[in-house]
């Protein structure tokens, strides 16, 4: 007898656009990206520098994948980088933390700390489009005797001005692009090109410069998971 081989139709895909359910779910922030300073566009253009926080709920689960099993759903938030005392970004510190933070410990706080930190956070659902989004409303503390499950997905933590470049190489692509167009990789790059270079000899071919492609999106040009831009293939998890 024959195996079976079917062929999938057009348009089909491996990967089903889930995401995650509207409501007060557990969390743990997993990942921690700095996307480094770049030029926004929007109402409140200009240069700003960026960082990414991914919030895995251990409680809620699907299969994504079927060679990969049930995974844990995640949200995702991007911060402006300021813990200005009316930036969003201090607040949600505050809500993690549960304490407000003193101006002088504000200046000093690594955002980077917060991997691992567990909390609990309120997910809303918000149309594009014909596409679905679930995107944190708020975020607070967990309540005291709550647990949250073991972590499923590995923590990562990516810094522009010192990047680890394993890490680096495991970030989806669309997120390696926007790093390369920050001012603190691109620095850090031009430092690591002067010093593998002696004075005595020649410089390098100056690295060619990033043109983004303004053409539109087809809806084949992305695998959709979770109602996020990104390639699941590519994800670090």
């Amino acid at each position: 007898m024959l195996p079976t081989l079917n062929a999938p139709v057009g348009g089909e895909s491996n990967y089903t656009n889930k995401i995650a359910p509207v409501g007060m779910h557990l969390a743990r922030i997993y990942q921690i990206i700095d996307l480094g300073t770049t030029e926004q566009t929007g109402q409140f253009g200009g240069k700003k520098r960026k960082v990414q926080i991914l919030f895995e709920l251990p409680l809620e689960t699907a299969v994504f994948d079927p060679e990969k099993g049930e995974q844990p759903f995640y949200a995702r938030n991007m911060y402006t980088l300021s813990m200005h005392e009316k930036s969003t970004l201090r607040k949600d510190v505050h809500s993690i933390e549960g304490k407000t933070l003193t101006e002088d410990e504000a200046k000093k706080y690594n955002v980077f700390s917060l991997i691992g930190r567990e909390c609990m956070v309120n997910i809303i659902h918000k149309q594009s489009g014909e596409k679905t989004f679930a995107n944190i409303q708020t975020i607070t503390p967990l309540p005291k005797g709550m647990v949250c499950p073991p972590a499923v997905n590995p923590p990562l933590v990516f810094s522009t001005q010192q990047p680890d470049m394993e890490i680096f190489r495991k970030l989806p692509e669309f997120v390696q692009d926007k790093i390369k167009l920050s001012d603190e990789f691109i620095a850090y790059m031009n430092a690591e090109m002067t010093a593998n270079y002696p004075a005595n000899k020649p410089a390098p071919t100056p690295l060619p410069t990033f043109i983004l492609d303004n053409s539109p999106i087809s809806k084949s040009d992305f695998d959709w998971m979770q109602g996020d831009q990104e390639d699941p293939s590519k994800l670090p998890f």
